[in-house]
């Protein structure tokens, strides 16, 4: 009967020594572009049921983190809610299978509302329950903001030159992210693009199949010009290099699980090829390309806009829409659009009008088709913008731009027109000092003459009148010019043909009228005014005077000062005298007939010499001329370059020491000092200043954050040690630094900071043995029950609490023997006055806590466990919760001769929550 008894209870034992279930998913959190495909995987292991198993995914979204919103089922068509339900009958949502208890949830393109936390669901289709039937991960839906463009030109070359191509790239995603760029060529004859050269995330160049040879020749090769330009460089150009290069950029993120995800790519290239000038009167032709994979599959409007405006616009069934101020050209014929292949739209415009000068571009939209046939338009794109320059036969030139008379005398502007067929006609127009604009005279194809309304007295009295000397050149006269006929001139040529009008450039082709000044006149200009640090810079005085002895006095006014300070005077007889320091200025003068050039040369500019400068010319005759003051701008260009490391995610084990690198990968200069702060950026806190540096290498005080020190082990590493880390030392860790420079008069300034981070993840080392025994004891001896942390995982800066529970044998309910707190203090109010008496609890040693009971008898046989939580101080005092763990069962056997026939112990692979506790005994 023993041996029988023996058995059935080993039997027992081992049908308790089970696998508990658990459901596998995607490590979060995850970083997903608005746009982009998500796919989440959801695995069961351990599963007791040899059914398939059925999944259920649902969301908690973050504008409703309390709801849960049904999205997908794998068992129940009718498991989507309305937010859902749409987008999984359109196939936007499906569940891929990959076997009985494995599948993917695939969700073709994001939307900002599918911010939140996902979670799948396995139905359990037992009776019973061991273990987890469901998990979560969060998915973050960000921005996506990679931009990739080139310029869009056509580009003739003969065999054997050299091709440069440039394509920019940059992002403005806050995580840390990776940029990979390839360039195609499509072949004239091609239908399908190649791959010329990539560079990948991890900056290996890897070569095209067809170009592997000449890459490895050295005729192809990448590089990276700026922080956002690269550039592609072909050499020895063959006939097979003929077609269309583009260039395609794609942003990767690591996922927590070391995986590389692509968050975007720009996969969909528009460039616009227009004819770069015409004459009025010929074929202007723009030419849409929309460049993207399965092209044939997908549905675009596309859109021409001149200016900034839209031209005409055509939807993706091809209807075509005329904005108003075309139609009227649209219904003579002389504009059309069509879809010429499925990546060419053409805009066609015959004649082209002097009025359709401007910046083209076209604009792509994608579009959804959906049910019953309507379409749903997603983002726009646009192509570069091309200059379009439409001449005319009509040239109009003005031979003098600038003409100087006096008060009272005779006013001629001459006008010379070419390229006129027939008649023509030309009109006069006035713009004064204040910016007012009115018509002078109009002078007709036959010749007539019709003044403007302010003209009307004057050319009746003959002051004013147009003239034609020759059929080319026209001229108006303004007799006894008067003050207020100062300012600018311009004439328009009109023929007859379309109302064509030529106007004269404002930067080249006008007439201004200017009165001479008897006494003395003043300008001033430089060569340079907007410059950057060290450069020469020549500021010129130009004095237009008859023979007369002068002064010009050279003034400076710093900026965001509100006085001027003289730097040098130059009198009428040669002196010169100076009143700043002369190291940093030079004064050279150039005398001419009509005019004397007093130029002031800064040989080193810094921040001390910008600010406006001034040169006051005064003559003996008392007469003072200040022309306006020039700005001289100091432009600060930085090279600085940073990088954080030594990876850009670090992981370690809480109590270790952890070195983070801040390296100066490139410097303005080799005398460069650096400034350098250490930030600290918790979850849901902000910045915090840890540690930092000033450019003279003085450490700032370190207050509360004495625990981090900054090392600077070479002119280009600055290490920032933190020892002893700590969970609460999780977080984003930045790294500024502020370069400084020494101008020519050895002061020192600082350039705009520079900034890199990486982020640090501390793991609790709350790892502690968990297992099961079973002890066996005679009545009124002594027991001893341990709750045991593996070694080194006990924090001195934790605080840990326990709690002791026991369940009678053969009973389901547990009950508290008693609570010590992570504050020492103990807790008995559950505890019988009889055992209190025999029972005592206490901490032998850090990892170590003890459940003693003296004088064991009947009663006290049964299943005893423990709970351990720990605790930890922030830096204001506040105590907050880690985590905590239950251990296995010390199962207390008394006067039972069966159990010590069992020499040996059952193990059971239970599962827990990440903090393992471990019952032993010693007796």
């Amino acid at each position: 009967v023993s041996s029988k008894l023996v058995l059935f209870v080993i039997f027992l034992l081992l049908n308790t020594c089970q696998c508990q279930q658990e459901v596998q998913i995607n490590e979060p959190p995850l970083f997903r572009a608005q746009g982009s495909p998500l796919t989440i995987s959801c695995t069961v292991i351990n599963s007791r049921s040899s059914h398939e198993q059925q999944f259920d995914f649902v969301i908690y979204k973050k504008s409703a983190p309390e709801r849960m919103v049904n999205i997908i089922s794998t068992g129940d068509p009718s498991f989507p809610y309305a937010d859902y339900s749409k987008r999984v009958r359109n196939g936007d949502i499906e569940v891929e299978r990959l076997s009985s208890f494995s599948v993917l949830l695939h969700m073709k393109e994001l939307l900002k509302e599918d911010d939140g936390d996902f979670e799948c669901q396995t139905p359990n289709q037992l009776g019973t329950y061991l273990g987890s039937y469901s998990a979560k991960t969060t998915v973050n839906v960000i921005a996506d903001t990679l931009s990739v463009s080139s310029t869009a030109t056509d580009v003739t070359k003969t065999e054997g030159e050299s091709l440069v191509f440039e394509c920019q790239m940059s992002t403005q995603t806050f995580q840390h992210t990776h940029l990979s760029l390839t360039w195609y060529l499509q072949g004239e004859s091609d239908s399908q693009v190649q791959p010329i050269i990539s560079l990948d995330k991890d900056l290996t160049v890897r070569p095209g199949k067809a170009f592997e040879s000449r890459y490895t020749s050295g005729f192809i090769s990448v590089d990276k010009v700026d922080e956002t330009t690269y550039k592609l460089e072909i050499s020895k150009l063959q006939v097979t290099d003929q077609g269309k290069i583009s260039c395609e950029g794609s942003e990767w993120i690591q996922d927590p699980d070391r995986s590389w995800y692509r968050l975007g790519q720009k996969n969909v290239t528009v460039s616009s090829s227009p004819k770069g000038g015409v004459r009025e009167g010929e074929v202007l032709q723009l030419k849409c390309t929309v460049e993207a994979q399965k092209i044939q599959e997908r549905y675009f409007s596309v859109a021409w806009l001149k200016d900034g405006r839209e031209v005409a616009h055509m939807d993706p069934r091809g209807v075509v829409s005329i904005s108003q101020e075309y139609e009227a050209r649209d219904r003579e014929g002389e504009m059309k659009v069509w879809k010429s292949s499925n990546r060419d739209y053409v805009l066609f415009i015959k004649p082209v009008r002097v009025m359709d000068t401007g910046e083209y571009q076209c604009r792509v939209w994608k579009e959804e088709k959906g049910t019953g046939g309507v379409f749903t338009q997603g983002r726009s794109q646009d192509s570069s913008v091309e200059r379009v320059a439409v001449t005319s036969n009509l040239v109009v030139t003005v031979p003098s731009a600038a003409v100087s008379v006096t008060q009272g005398s005779l006013l001629q502007l001459a006008c010379q027109v070419s390229g006129a067929k027939g008649q023509v006609s030309v009109a006069w127009q006035h713009r004064s000092d204040k910016g007012t604009t009115v018509d002078v005279i109009n002078l007709s194809r036959s010749g007539v003459m019709e003044p403007g309304a302010q003209y009307r007295q004057r050319v009746q009295a003959g002051n004013v009148r147009a003239l034609r000397p020759t059929a080319s050149n026209f001229t108006l006269e303004i007799a006894n010019v008067l003050l207020t006929d100062s300012g600018v001139y311009r004439c328009s040529c009109h023929k007859p043909l379309k109302a064509s009008a030529v106007w004269c450039d404002f930067t080249e082709r006008f007439s201004r009228l200017m009165f001479s000044d008897s006494i003395i006149s003043a300008s001033l200009k430089s060569r340079n005014v907007r410059v950057t640090e060290n450069d020469t810079v020549e500021l010129i005085c130009t004095v237009k005077r008859p023979e007369a002895p002068l002064s010009v006095t050279w003034k400076f006014q710093p900026t965001g000062t509100p006085s001027q300070a003289d730097i040098v005077l130059l009198t009428h007889n040669g002196d010169i005298t100076w009143f700043k320091e002369l190291r940093n200025y030079q004064l050279r003068v150039q005398a001419q007939a009509e005019e004397t050039r007093v130029v002031l040369r800064i040989m080193r500019a810094s921040a001390s010499e910008a600010g406006a400068y001034q040169c006051v010319v005064d003559n003996l005759k008392i007469v003072n001329r200040k022309p306006r003051a020039v700005a001289l701008c100091l432009i600060y260009t930085s090279s600085l370059s940073i990088a954080t490391g030594p990876q850009p995610l670090l992981e370690h084990d809480a109590n270790s020491d952890v070195r983070m690198e801040c390296r100066i990968l490139k410097a303005t200069s080799n005398s460069s000092r650096f400034a350098v702060t250490w930030q600290l950026q918790r979850p849901g806190e902000k910045n915090q200043t840890v540690v930092s540096m000033d450019h003279d290498s003085v450490l700032s005080d370190p207050g509360e954050a004495e625990r981090y020190s900054l090392r600077r082990h070479d002119a280009q590493l600055f290490e920032l040690l933190v020892p002893r880390v700590e969970t609460r030392d999780s977080g984003q860790y930045h790294c500024l630094v502020e370069e400084w420079l020494q101008n020519s008069h050895g002061v020192w300034y600082s350039l705009p900071a520079k900034s890199d981070a990486l982020e640090l993840v501390v793991r609790s080392k709350r790892r502690l043995t968990k297992y099961n025994l079973e002890v066996s004891t005679a009545e009124n001896e002594q027991v001893n029950v341990n709750c045991t942390m593996e070694a080194g995982s006990a924090l001195p800066s934790s605080h840990y609490s326990v709690t002791w529970f026991f369940a009678k044998v053969n009973a389901s309910a547990k009950e508290t023997l008693g609570k010590v707190g992570h504050d020492g203090v103990l807790d008995t109010s559950g505890l019988a006055p009889e055992l209190l008496e025999r029972i005592r609890f206490y901490r032998p040693a850090i990892d170590t806590f003890s459940l003693t009971i003296q004088r064991v008898c009947v009663e006290d046989g049964g299943e005893y466990s423990c709970e351990v939580a720990e605790y930890q101080t922030d830096r204001d005092g506040n105590v907050m919760y880690i985590g905590s763990s239950k251990s296995g069962i010390t199962n207390l056997l008394l006067q039972v001769l069966l159990i010590s026939l069992l020499s040996c112990m059952v193990f059971c692979c239970l599962l827990g929550d990440g903090l393992h506790v471990a019952n032993t005994q010693a007796l």
